[in-house]
């Protein structure tokens, strides 16, 4: 498809967004509700005006302030990008040579998966770019520290039950939530505790609470503290010692925000991380509320599927 009129209807600075692949209709209908302007849509960018206070949920990644350069060669793309200082991170688009031919002659940051260091603050420069058509798109200010919100990990493949380990690998790798090692934690529906595993190698003790039971392997973990019991109708004082919430229940919205209410209001437990998962389409209504609550926000995750995370740092 030929962009090349949508291209020159870009005001200066403007922005583009990243799209989880599978979620591209979700972030579509976030950016309508908010009433941004999309100038250019794929499946695999996004290219809009405005949207200077706002940053969508369901965007992978989004970078800002960018310049679009009409080239007439590869060498012209290639002296614009050699006047950055930063290393190239270069985010391909469907069957485009130029582009390909272009990242072959300038330094680029290769895509490398991450080693789980949670605390561990993790920062470097990079310029991203692409190319659309014979424009080229360059940005020096990402939302995401890693190239394109490329959040694949240094997987264990043996220790943890389930790969729902990675959601608070990235959680605690990348979004600053930091567990100390005096903390004591509740995970509510745990099994078969694949989020139980990580928070036992973080916190001083975790009380992991759920009708079924943990793996074996997790099970004999010393500092988990199982208990056969309904997430729901938990009393918070009989766990007074508790600083962190953890849920990744299977249940509605609404559900989950009830249950973080009780808690709010009945415990002295201030720091949340809960998914909140949907049937069907985002309810964005519904995170209005959660995102009502002080010191929250919530994230789509990388290595969340059709659900969002909310957390509650204090």
């Amino acid at each position: 498809m030929d962009y090349y009129s949508q291209l020159k209807k870009l005001q200066p600075n403007f922005k583009v967004i990243i799209p989880f692949k599978d979620y591209v209709a979700e972030l579509v209908r976030e950016l309508g509700l908010h009433s941004i302007e999309i100038i250019i849509k794929t499946d695999s960018i996004i290219l809009v005006n405005g949207m200077d206070q706002f940053t969508p949920i369901w965007a992978q990644d989004v970078w800002s302030d960018c310049i679009g350069t009409e080239i007439n060669s590869i060498n012209q793309g290639i002296e614009i990008l050699k006047k950055y200082k930063n290393i190239g991170s270069y985010y391909p688009l469907v069957k485009n040579n130029f582009g390909e031919l272009i990242s072959q002659k300038v330094k680029n940051i290769p895509l490398k998966r991450i080693k789980f260091q949670p605390n561990h603050p993790f920062d470097f420069k990079f310029t991203a770019w692409t190319i659309l058509d014979s424009f080229l798109i360059t940005s020096e200010k990402t939302l995401k520290r890693f190239p394109f919100g490329w959040h694949e990990f240094e997987e264990d493949k043996n220790s943890p039950p389930s790969r729902a380990y990675l959601k608070l690998w990235e959680t605690f790798t990348i979004y600053g939530v930091n567990i100390e090692k005096s903390d004591t934690v509740i995970e509510v529906g745990s099994s078969p505790g694949g989020w139980t595993w990580v928070l036992s190698g973080l916190a001083n003790k975790v009380y992991s609470i759920d009708r079924a039971p943990l793996s074996d392997k997790i099970g004999k973990i010393e500092n988990i503290y199982h208990q056969d019991g309904d997430a729901f109708k938990l009393n918070p004082k009989n766990y007074p010692d508790v600083t962190w919430f953890f849920s990744d229940i299977i249940c509605t919205p609404e559900k989950i925000y009830e249950t973080i209410q009780f808690w709010l209001n009945n415990s002295p437990v201030r720091k949340f991380v809960c998914t909140i998962k949907f049937k069907g389409d985002c309810n964005f209504d519904i995170l209005k509320q959660f995102l009502a609550i002080e010191n929250s926000t919530i994230i789509h995750l990388y290595h969340n599927k059709n659900e969002v995370t909310w957390i509650k740092y204090a």
